[in-house]
């Protein structure tokens, strides 16, 4: 697992560095430009003339210091200056001192057609407004150049901590960051103008400083699904956990096929899908391996049995929001005092109901797309997308429930204060029951004992990883739900 700094919390960690580990800043700029440098000369050769786009800033310092390193071993380099010299930094001013010293030559717009590689050092992680007058037409310039495009820790006029573009940004190939990845580097559209982001360890990195940051954003890597192979040897189904699914609905069997089927290759010992009759024939020819439960109408004995047989349950997909799925999905959410997994339909009519929530759970994990968040919070869903971060730890700190907000890059917000942005996964996932097949994946790992906190964002990592192993050994745009289920088992044991 990674830590995942803001802009003020990447300054912090800065300050700590220099002040108390008594590390120059000079010395951090310069390890920071030689690793830009390096990644420059990893992508391009000494034929390729190099352009610096300089802010007026540390990360313009930045940006001159790379020019210097890669002009000392032969590049032909500029240097392009954005900003009034009046607002220069003191680190700036230095590095420009030394790279007038090397005659490393100044130019302007209208000699960036002579260059090959372009690095954005305008901005840095410090933007917050939206960029305007000569900065812009900077960026205007720094967009229409054709060649390697390289940014110094975020494409100018990205917003570091929720990846929004303030105004105009550089869209880059490469983006190269210092030690910590930041959120805007995950969150779309930051994700998409950053191109290939590559964290390099320039020495800020006392990890005993993470334990002040709240709220601690992280996100998940490989090593971090050995967890889920926790078997041992003398083992028995009833060891693994008992998924109830209430799903499905008349001609709706398939939701709850995919939440039911993957929850069982998560590696729950027992499935028990509790859905409408006219499901039962199909789901018992199809998915002999489920126990299956029908109902006509609203039972709640027969209702309560069901869960008291369970030690985890997913409620919503496919339900309907009939009268029956809505008391089906009432009784639930006042009575069931065990790990709940809502989606889908069953949010929907929270929607309407959403006095359900107040009696809090501290095991609840919710799944909302940015349209079922928008009928939840009444918010607009553009304006959900616009910080997820915010958005999603809102909800959680009214109502106490785990929430994943699924997206382009899903975050999920823990009841402990954690955040995680999730990194794998592809847009061939946006696709008819994919979220049922998260559901169930989430309630399969809890019943293998992953920790409550950790579980519904390592489901959605795995999730992920299941939608990318299918990309990679097919095509992403014909990518369905049923090869998400597919690949778990090969993920879970490697590629």
């Amino acid at each position: 697992m990674k830590a995942i700094l803001t802009a003020s919390q990447m300054r912090e960690a800065d300050r700590n560095t220099i002040e108390y580990y008594g590390i120059p800043s000079a010395v951090l700029m310069e390890r920071a430009s030689l690793s830009v440098a390096n990644v420059i000369t990893e992508h391009a050769d000494k034929n390729s003339k190099v352009l610096v786009f300089v802010g007026t800033g540390n990360n313009g310092g930045d940006g001159v210091c790379v020019a210097r390193i890669l002009h000392n071993i032969g590049y032909e380099v500029a240097l392009l200056i954005c900003g009034d010299e009046d607002k220069f930094s003191d680190e700036l001013k230095k590095q420009l001192d030394i790279a007038d010293k090397y005659n490393i030559a100044r130019v302007s717009f209208e000699d960036v057609d002579e260059f090959d590689v372009f690095v954005d050092a305008i901005f840095g992680i410090g933007l917050s407004r939206d960029v305007t007058g000569h900065f812009a037409e900077c960026i205007n310039a720094f967009n229409s150049a054709r060649g390697l495009k390289v940014a110094i820790d975020i494409p100018s006029g990205i917003n570091t901590d929720n990846g929004n573009v303030c105004g105009i940004a550089c869209h880059v190939d490469i983006t190269v960051t210092f030690n910590y990845l930041k959120p805007g580097h995950l969150l779309y559209p930051g994700k998409e103008y950053s191109g290939k982001t590559i964290v390099c360890d320039i020495g800020i990195n006392d990890n005993s400083f993470l334990d002040t940051i709240k709220p601690g954003i992280f996100c998940f890597d490989r090593e971090d699904i050995a967890v889920v192979n926790n078997r041992s040897a003398d083992t028995n189904k009833g060891d693994f956990g008992k998924v109830l699914v209430i799903a499905g609905h008349q001609d709706m069997s398939g939701a709850a096929f995919l939440s039911a089927k993957a929850a069982l290759r998560m590696g729950a010992g027992l499935v028990k899908i509790y859905t409408t009759s006219d499901n039962g024939l199909i789901l018992g020819s199809e998915f002999p391996e489920a126990l299956i439960s029908t109902y006509n109408e609203y039972d709640e004995e027969q209702l309560i049995e069901e869960l008291n047989w369970s030690t985890v349950c997913v409620i919503g997909p496919g339900i309907g929001q009939d009268d029956v799925a809505t008391c089906i999905t009432k009784y639930v959410i006042n009575n069931y005092d065990k790990p709940l997994v809502i989606d889908a339909d069953a949010l929907n009519i929270i929607s309407n109901n959403m006095e359900l929530l107040d009696k809090h759970f501290y095991n609840r994990i919710i799944t909302p797309h940015p349209g079922e968040m928008s009928r939840l919070t009444g918010m607009n869903i553009s304006n959900i997308k616009e910080d997820l971060i915010r958005c999603a730890t809102d909800f959680t700190d009214k109502y106490g429930v785990t929430t994943v907000l699924k997206c382009a890059s899903t975050v999920t917000s823990t009841i402990s204060g954690n955040v995680y942005i999730n990194m794998s996964g592809n847009n061939g996932m946006a696709t008819g029951g994919s979220g049922d097949v998260l559901a169930g994946m989430i309630a399969g790992l809890i019943a293998n004992h992953i920790d409550v906190d950790t579980v519904a964002a390592l489901g959605v990592y795995i999730h992920g990883l299941c939608g990318d192993k299918v990309a990679s050994e097919s095509n992403v745009n014909y990518l369905i739900a049923t090869d998400i289920i597919s690949a778990i088992g090969k993920v879970l044991r490697g590629y």
